[in-house]
């Protein structure tokens, strides 16, 4: 066994990479019981905060003495940057992890963006080098590259120029961005921030998240294949889903309370279907189904996209719950809210969410209220149940039940 595992290094690199993608990869094809019982992110977590993690950009003083003539042994300092620039970017992943699985389970995060004090990763030409020359060779080229916090608040701030970033950058921008909302609702308690204060930070995040939207659609989203940029879109609308939906409420009102409990308690289930009753009569609830109709607009029937990626199926079940949450529950959800019967018309599956997606799909999320058939979801609930059913991950077989339960008087032709 090498030295690496052996010694239990806090600062091995190799350790902490190890522990991130056997969390990831094992909760791709997990059940519940293997879900709840993890704990690699908590033992992640603790080698990271004890590991020696630079806080400074790790390429600026090697510039600085290549930029005087001063000699260097460039194949040690090449190394050397290598193991530093690693374990920044393992932080980071694992924050990006950390933020996924809040925004889609609903779970506590462990950490905050304000616990990065790190450097974004240096551009790609340069990791990518594949020997210490060549490395050299493209340190003049390399811009200098700003730390994770201050691009933060660049973002927030409306009045700042934005940086350039790199895809990578871009996303962990995102993340942070996501991260600074959870942050928010945590301190929306009666001894938090007036609310009034709180609304002002929310449309401040808000805008922070179309000038998001805006930088990368324009700046990184063309340089990606399509299936690349629709993934890091769909991880967008749930940031949005997110911070204007109780994801806990949804899917236990749905009658999935797995991810938080081993039994569903009714007392439970009545409280968060008042909850999510009272929220589909709201602006957020509109604003959260535009965003869900996104995620699937841009997802169903492409297999590529939610076999291949962790969040994508995940993201499509909480979508498909957010819709029909809101045409079962709105008051202001035009109908028809009942299908046809089969005597006289022959119901078909993909041509129902084909209508439905289409009217759904506004330009704008406060044109929602004008669009008819908001409840009708029967189509949508049956190709999503489909389309999940060749995943080979627990946790969505068992959302293909509840998909069907809430879809059971309406059989596919």
């Amino acid at each position: 066994m090498s030295d690496e595992f052996s010694t239990h290094n806090s600062n091995s690199t190799y350790l902490q990479q190890t522990i991130l993608l056997t969390d990831i990869f094992g909760k791709m094809k997990c059940t519940r019981p293997q879900f709840d019982g993890a704990p690699l992110d908590v033992i992640l977590m603790k080698l990271l905060r004890r590991s020696e993690i630079p806080t400074t950009d790790p390429l600026e003083q090697i510039k600085r003495y290549h930029r005087s003539g001063l000699e260097l042994n460039y194949d040690n300092e090449w190394q050397n940057w290598i193991d530093l620039e690693s374990r920044k970017r393992v932080a980071l992943l694992f924050f990006y992890w950390d933020v996924q699985q809040a925004t889609i389970f609903g779970r506590e995060m462990c950490q905050t963006a304000f616990d990065h004090r790190v450097y974004l990763p240096c551009e790609e030409f340069l990791w990518n080098a594949n020997t210490s020359q060549e490395w050299v060779g493209y340190l003049d080229g390399q811009m200098e590259t700003l730390s994770f916090l201050e691009t933060l608040r660049i973002f927030l701030d409306p009045k700042r120029q934005l940086p350039v970033l790199s895809p990578l950058s871009s996303m962990f921008i995102l993340h942070g961005l996501i991260s600074v909302g959870f942050d928010l609702h945590r301190r929306s308690s009666p001894i938090g921030p007036s609310p009034e204060e709180t609304a002002a930070k929310q449309s401040q995040l808000l805008r922070a998240y179309e000038k998001w939207a805006t930088y990368y659609n324009i700046n990184v989203s063309p340089h990606l294949s399509q299936i690349t940029s629709d993934q890091n879109m769909v991880m967008y609308h749930s940031a949005y889903i997110s911070l204007h939906t109780n994801i806990h409420n949804l899917i236990t009102t749905a009658g999935d309370s797995r991810i938080f409990k081993r039994t569903s308690e009714r007392d439970e289930h009545q409280g968060a279907k008042f909850e999510i009753q009272q929220w589909a009569n709201t602006a957020a609830a509109k604003l959260a189904t535009w965003h869900a109709v996104k995620i699937l607009v841009r997802s169903l029937g492409r297999p590529q996209l939610y076999l291949e990626h962790f969040h994508v199926p995940w993201s499509m079940y909480v979508a498909t719950l957010v819709c029909w949450a809101y045409g079962q529950f709105s008051s202001s959800a035009i109908g028809p809210g009942v299908q046809a019967s089969e005597d006289e018309v022959i119901w078909d599956a993909h041509q129902d969410i084909s209508h439905y997606l289409r009217q759904m799909n506004t330009d704008n999320w406060e044109d929602l209220v004008h669009v008819r058939g908001q409840t009708r979801t029967a189509g949508l609930l049956t190709v999503v149940q489909g389309s999940m059913e060749g995943i080979r991950w627990g946790l969505i077989q068992e959302s293909v039940e509840v998909l069907k339960r809430l879809n059971a008087p309406r059989k596919s032709v």
